[in-house]
Formats: structure tokens, sequence, C-alpha cells
């Protein structure tokens, strides 16, 4: 018995109309893409965390990750933590919105170590 050859046809596809698309119509999409990624910069706002926050308390704090708007952060111990949730929260997200005021920061989620 020979071997038979399958091919697979995408749905639609009739065979004879172009499956590639001009460069011209992809670009806008690709350049609105890239620009959101670059926008967001979650590694940026890791690195600037202990610039934003100060030298006494980057040593007892680490910027974790940015995802979706939201920085966490891991704080060493139960007081610091209290203290920054509560008190120093609202004035550190406005310092990050400042220094970089195109990255879409929504909150910062404290949680311990």
């Amino acid at each position: 018995m020979g071997k038979r050859h399958l091919f697979r046809r995408y749905r639609g596809y009739d065979g004879c109309g172009l499956t590639s698309h001009h460069i011209g119509d992809v670009l806008p999409y690709v350049l609105n893409s890239i620009g959101k990624t670059f926008a967001e910069r979650g590694d940026l706002i890791i690195s600037l965390w202990p610039d934003i926050i100060g030298p006494k308390l980057a040593s007892m704090t680490q910027a974790v990750s940015f995802h979706e708007g939201i920085l966490e952060v891991k704080v060493q111990n139960s007081t610091l933590y209290s203290l920054l949730r509560c008190r120093d929260k609202y004035t550190i997200l406005k310092k990050l919105r400042d220094k970089l005021p195109t990255a879409d920061i929504h909150d910062i989620v404290f949680r311990m170590r």
C-alpha cells in the first residue's frame, strides 16, 4: 500500500486566495502592541524600587513583580508591613507615578516574606 499524503486546509480557504497581508495593514497593530508593552515596563519599575523607597527601607523590602498595573512587594516584618500598607502606600504610589508617568500603576500589594 502506498502512503497517502493528507493536506490540511484552513477553514474557508478555497486554495486560490492570498494568505498574506500587506505590511501597511499589519504595521499599526504591531506598533500599538509594542507601545503597550513598553508602557508597562515592569522591569524598570522593579529596578527603581530602591530609589523610590529610600536606602533604609530598601534593605527590608523587595519589589518582586509588576503585572497588570499591580506592583508586588515582599516585606521583611509585620510592623513594616503595617506601616507601608496603611500609612505610606499612597505616598509611594504618587512617587512611582511621578517618576514613571507613562506606566499604568494601579496598586501596590505588600506581602510578608
